[in-house]
């Protein structure tokens, strides 16, 4: 899939008093492929929840028209082009993917997960 599986991690409202980010680390970049995708859209209450759940669900399960329909109907994704030594933080609660196929060396890198929630520590989580 050459525009990447279009997903998030977390299913949640976004707020700023709490939210699961993903830490990636590039330690080598393919030579095609593996840019990242960034849909600036975010859930911002129950009711846009409510109002949005067929779609959303489409997010959390591998299905090809699904994906399709995904693709069709999310504005424009930004796109990042990681090099190696870059960090790149990401809110997983909004939709994400990696762009394929994936051509010369490999594509390596290091991920965790960090929960933030408000007056706690953050918590890493590998």
């Amino acid at each position: 899939w050459t525009r990447g599986f279009a997903h998030v991690d977390e299913l949640d409202i976004i707020s700023s008093r709490r939210g699961l980010f993903s830490a990636n680390i590039y330690l080598q970049q393919s030579t095609s492929g593996g840019e990242l995708n960034l849909w600036p859209i975010s859930v911002k209450s129950r009711w846009d929840f409510y109002r949005n759940a067929s779609l959303l669900s489409l997010l959390v399960v591998q299905d090809a028209g699904g994906q399709a329909l995904l693709h069709d109907v999310l504005p424009e994704p930004t796109v990042v082009r990681a090099k190696a030594g870059d960090l790149v933080l990401l809110c997983t609660q909004r939709p994400h993917s990696v762009r394929g196929p994936l051509y010369g060396q490999d594509r390596v890198s290091m991920q965790c997960f960090i929960q933030h929630e408000k007056g706690k520590p953050l918590l890493i989580e590998s």
